[in-house]
């Protein structure tokens, strides 16, 4: 889910990079008690279940009324296969990881707010891994600085409503895990929300844009990031202020990324 800034040459944007890091744990890797068979931490598995969830046939996984009948589905196993070999994952891992990325796409969405949303796989409309690419906005009398640009993991819509889906892989630890999911959107998250709410809202045409859909997948928590015309033009006037203060520095930016398919 990187996005990157590109713009002239000698120009560069005071954006953390930290921000589109590949999904981490909040935990130290030697104090996690994991199972062999359970999927670790880290950005290989994270890429793992984004490579599958950008292509995992929808309707196939909608059929199955859980992960281990979803791998029974033709072509599943080797899906599964190819991409965590591509990865580097073992293969011991493939019936947690099945679960999660079946859940991912069947599961009622319940809301850490209280909102409930329908599966992504009950969705009118499901785009995945959508590219975008907009001018970064000018204050009054400034000339255009660049453009942003990325790819954002699902555009979904229910009932005339747009929401952004990201994916995270991070696995989360502590008592309350919506509490440590939330903090994480707001601390680690927060610009790549904003570029991406800019991004589709030029996207959603006729839908509103109702907000972005923080997925911990390892988790089934979901942090809803709700949107208004109001938030959008804060956002937009927050970029504006940036691009005319900052110079962008797109390799650091790009160099965050282990490569596009974070």
């Amino acid at each position: 889910n990187v996005a990157a800034i590109a713009a002239r040459p000698g120009d560069a944007l005071a954006i953390d990079p930290a921000e589109f890091d590949a999904d981490d744990s909040d935990a130290d890797p030697g104090e996690l008690a994991l199972a062999p068979d359970q999927l670790p931490p880290g950005a290989d598995a994270g890429l793992f279940l984004h490579d599958v969830l950008e292509v995992a046939d929808v309707a196939a996984a909608w059929r199955a009324p859980d992960g281990e009948a979803w791998r029974d589905e033709p072509g599943v196993v080797a899906l599964l296969t190819d991409k965590a070999r591509g990865r580097g994952i073992s293969l011991a891992c493939l019936p947690h990881a099945a679960d999660l990325i079946h859940r991912a796409l069947t599961a009622t969405r319940a809301l850490i707010d209280g909102g409930l949303l329908p599966a992504l796989a009950e969705a009118e409309a499901f785009a995945r891994e959508v590219e975008f690419g907009y001018p970064l906005p000018a204050l009054p009398g400034e000339p255009p600085r660049g453009l942003v640009k990325g790819f954002i993991d699902a555009l979904v819509a229910w009932n005339g409503e747009l929401w952004v889906v990201d994916y995270k892989s991070d696995l989360l630890v502590g008592d309350d895990l919506a509490a440590a999911a939330q903090r994480r959107v707001r601390e680690k998250y927060a610009v790549q929300a904003r570029l991406y709410a800019i991004a589709a809202d030029r996207m959603r045409g006729h839908r509103k844009l109702a907000g972005l859909l923080f997925m911990f997948i390892r988790h089934d928590v979901t942090v809803p990031v709700r949107i208004s015309d109001s938030t959008l033009a804060t956002w937009t006037d927050w970029l504006a202020q940036i691009a005319a203060t900052s110079a962008i520095h797109t390799p650091d930016l790009a160099a965050a990324s282990p490569e596009r398919r974070t």
